[in-house]
Order: structure tokens, then C-alpha cells, then sequence
């Protein structure tokens, strides 16, 4: 690596049952995943009430990490994948 230049992690994306909680639970809950400093990074939440579902795009050293990290503040998901491709603007990219 060049000095100066930053390292990237891998990126990944996660899916999680929100169903019954409230919004202003929800809202808390995304601010502090937003804050949260270290290892784990969360980019990007998606969420639908209506639903009941969330879907979240993290930046962790891998998987088993990101998994220990949500385990840590009682966050269950139903799955964690990897990011090795994805697609913007009509251009297809292979992530680091």
C-alpha cells in the first residue's frame, strides 16, 4: 500500500425483521448504528415499517466480525453477504 493511501474494507449487506417497533425505537437505533466507531462501520440503512424489514450496508474486516458486532447490541439478522460486484449508473464494478 502507498503511504497515505487508506485501506478498504469489505463491504456487506444485511437483512433484519424490524416488524412491531415503534418508529421512534427505530430512529434511535439508526442513529446509533451510525455513531458507532471501530471495525464496523454501517454506511447505509434501509428501512419499511409497513413491512417490518430492514437492510443494512456495512463496512467490516469480515463477516464472522460484522456478525459478533450485531450480536454484541441484540441486533438479529436473517443474513450477512459479502459485497463482490455491484452495479451504479448503468456501470458493473468488482469491489475490493
Amino acid at each position: 500500500m502507498m503511504d497515505g493511501a487508506k485501506s478498504v474494507l469489505p463491504k456487506y449487506i444485511s437483512a433484519h425483521v424490524i416488524a412491531c417497533m415503534p418508529h421512534q425505537r427505530l430512529q434511535k437505533l439508526l442513529r446509533e448504528m451510525q455513531a458507532e466507531k471501530g471495525d464496523v462501520l454501517c454506511l447505509k440503512a434501509y428501512c419499511d415499517t409497513l413491512q417490518g424489514r430492514m437492510v443494512c450496508e456495512f463496512e467490516a474486516p469480515n463477516g464472522a466480525v460484522l456478525a459478533e458486532w450485531l450480536k454484541a447490541r441484540k441486533i438479529a439478522y436473517q443474513w450477512i453477504f459479502r459485497v463482490e460486484f455491484f452495479a451504479e449508473n448503468g456501470e458493473v464494478e468488482r469491489y475490493a
